[in-house]
């Protein structure tokens, strides 16, 4: 089966059986296009991955919070390396570099309402970036 077909297939499951506070969103789950609201899991930490594309996005591109601990993961099922860095203003957190079939993860506590800009340094010319929006 093909990624896009694999991806297509997962998010019409996602879409037909929702999604849970006891399952956090998924880059893989989720439209790429999409406002991704994350809710707290059982430990009170916010989770999300974001998945790494060979097409130079983050799946999501795009995901809402709200003030308080956040676990951030980033996997990489494609070809080259990726990395995540916050721009000015953001979390000082970063995930220096996944290499292809590996992932990472950071956790930090978000405490300020906003729009906070994240990019691949590697490919930021490419236009590999998303944002974080903190809500109230």
């Amino acid at each position: 089966m093909t990624r896009a077909r694999l991806a297509a297939a997962v998010l019409a499951a996602w879409v037909i059986t929702g999604c849970g506070a006891d399952n956090p969103p998924s880059a893989a789950d989720a439209p790429q296009s999409g406002d991704v609201t994350v809710t707290a899991g059982p430990d009170g930490v916010q989770a999300v991955t974001l998945v790494t594309q060979d097409n130079f996005r983050y799946i999501p591109a795009r995901f809402t919070v709200v003030p308080g601990p956040v676990r951030l993961t980033l996997e990489n099922p494609s070809g080259t390396v990726h990395n995540l860095r916050f721009e000015e203003g953001g979390p000082e957190e970063e995930i220096p570099v996944v290499r292809s079939e590996e992932s990472e993860t950071i956790e930090f506590t978000v405490s300020t309402p906003g729009e906070y800009e994240f990019i691949c340094t590697f490919h930021e010319q490419l236009g590999q970036r998303g944002t974080m929006v903190v809500g109230t």
